[in-house]
């Protein structure tokens, strides 16, 4: 190209300019408009939304926009208020009235409500965009639901739960309740006020070694009490219970072939007794184990081992679960009863405690009451206290166990779980009957005073019951396991306990309990 001289440049520059302010040329051409177009809404065509969750409309284009001062969007015929985002230039967010339940309706936008920011002239398109709204699914308070289901729950402690401590081998005396239970005891308890039966079961006296197989005979017996307990109209809690003599938590928590073999095992029982129950309603609970230590009840190698006991129960109780959903039926959403290690409420408490992961988040936690133990279990023995309470005699209650130790051990698992809608419930309280009238006047305050603190943190709870007759260590009768007939003279106690776990009478509180503490 040849080079041009400074007066052919200067030429063509001045030129240009002409054109570019003519409009290249034409005097009677408006300046081309940038269209304006919808790019998204974030409300679509026919959907179904929550109405109380609906509460504004974002519309995005493809420039910077405003909206107009004779704007005239509407919902169903009522004017609504739309705004610029103040995040975003090309956005405008539109504020929707109340919308109502189960109902249609249809946005409007009509043709010039939105304009360009920049272009003076530019005016969104007309935009209609209609949806139906529907009623929120109700939030179940699952801790609330389940805690006025199972009440004032009671054990058929001692019965199936007779263990010999070793597999395949049945204690050949009998069941160390010495009953037989029948249809009549389950009647009588559901006549008298209780909710639930918890149903504790050792199941590795009757397996055979290797395979597990649970014995046919035993696992029939055990379903007949949970066929007459529905048919009384109560709910079950089932367990493996004294178990706990395989269940080696310290050895296979140091020990990894021992775990595996253990893991094994559990997996083997508790698919059996799924499959048994699995068509079982929303009445039956399984719970996966009942009080599983290494022998020192929370005060063993468990404090000085890092944890590994801890970690080994979570596993096992994780197993349980997948397991049990395995099974399918009505086990995919089963209730869960889940314990901590030795069920002892404070350790529940602790960070070390996990819950296990449920697709159908059906888990309760399970915990055992019977603080102080030297007064309801042994009062007999050398370190025995036979008062509890802020009335009790100096020298005759445990320090540090009373009333606010109650009010604190359960407050604290509503905080931690109840409060994140995860039910506690207390598969084991009692007290033993003692042997002065003054001891038990403190006795059954004890019972009353804890059943309401259960009431008022919204925990159901389980009596602990071994059928047995008379006063001291290990007499905890309060229904012949055989009839379900009173022990013991139980009737008022078992009457006030119901009503502290119970009733919803606001006037009947801890405090007016306490205010009548035995003087």
């Amino acid at each position: 190209m040849k080079r041009m001289n400074a007066i052919a440049m200067m030429t063509l520059m001045v030129m240009g300019l002409t054109l570019g302010l003519t409009g290249c040329g034409d005097d009677d051409e408006p300046t081309p408009q940038v269209v304006l177009s919808l790019r998204s809404c974030s409300i679509t065509e026919g959907a179904e939304y929550v109405a109380s969750e609906l509460t504004e409309a974002t519309l995005s284009y493809n420039n910077a926009v405003a909206v107009s001062p004779s704007a005239n969007i509407t919902l169903n015929g009522v004017k609504c208020t739309a705004m610029p985002s103040t995040t975003r230039a090309m956005d405008i967010i539109i504020t929707l009235p109340t919308l109502e339940e189960d109902k249609a309706y249809t946005l409007d936008i009509p043709a010039g409500a939105i304009v360009g920011k920049t272009d003076n002239a530019a005016t969104a398109p007309a935009f209609k965009v209609s949806f139906t709204t529907k009623a929120a699914l109700p939030v179940e308070d699952n801790a609330a639901v389940l805690a006025k289901q199972l009440g004032w729950g009671w054990n058929l402690g001692n019965h199936f739960d007779t263990n010999t401590g070793e597999d395949g081998k049945p204690f050949q005396w009998g069941y160390w309740d010495s009953a037989k239970p029948t249809q009549k005891l389950y009647t009588n308890l559901k006549n008298a006020g209780v909710s639930t039966v918890r149903i504790c079961v050792t199941w590795g006296n009757y397996q055979t070694p290797e395979t597990w197989t649970i014995d046919p005979a035993f696992m029939a017996e055990v379903k007949q009490n949970v066929d007459w307990a529905e048919t009384a109209g109560l709910n079950v809690i089932l367990n493996l219970h004294h178990d706990e003599y395989w269940l080696d938590i310290k050895s296979a928590a140091s020990n990894s072939d021992v775990n595996e073999a253990i893991k094994t095992r559990i997996e083997k029982t508790w698919t059996q007794i799924a499959e048994t129950f699995k068509e079982k309603g929303g009445y039956l609970f399984f719970e996966s184990f009942n009080e599983v230590q290494d022998g020192g009840w929370g005060w063993g190698a468990n404090r000085t081992d890092g944890g590994k006991q801890y970690r080994t129960l979570n596993e096992w109780n994780q197993l349980v679960v997948n397991t049990i959903r395995a099974t399918g039926g009505n086990n995919a959403t089963r209730w869960i009863g889940i314990p901590c290690y030795a069920t002892n409420p404070s350790l529940a408490l602790e960070n070390a405690f996990e819950l296990p992961t449920d697709p159908a988040n059906h888990i309760m936690v399970s915990v055992h009451f019977y603080d102080p133990s030297n007064f309801t279990l042994t009062p007999d023995n050398s370190d025995g206290k036979s008062e509890w309470g802020h009335t009790a005699a100096a020298g005759k209650y445990q320090n540090g166990s009373n009333e606010d130790h109650v009010v604190d051990i359960f407050q604290r698992l509503k905080r931690k779980f109840i409060d994140n809608n995860i039910p506690v419930y207390i598969g084991e309280y009692g007290c033993v009957m003692h042997k002065t009238s003054r001891s038990n006047l403190f006795r059954n305050y004890y019972l009353e005073y804890v059943c309401r603190a259960a009431h008022t943190y919204g925990m159901p709870v389980c009596i602990w019951d071994n059928n047995s007759v008379g006063s001291g260590n290990e007499h905890h009768g309060y229904f012949n396991h055989n009839d379900g007939t009173y022990l013991n003279d139980a009737e008022k106690l078992v009457k006030t306990m119901i009503k502290a776990c119970t009733s919803d009478d606001a006037n009947y509180t801890l405090e007016s309990i306490y205010y009548n503490a035995p003087k």
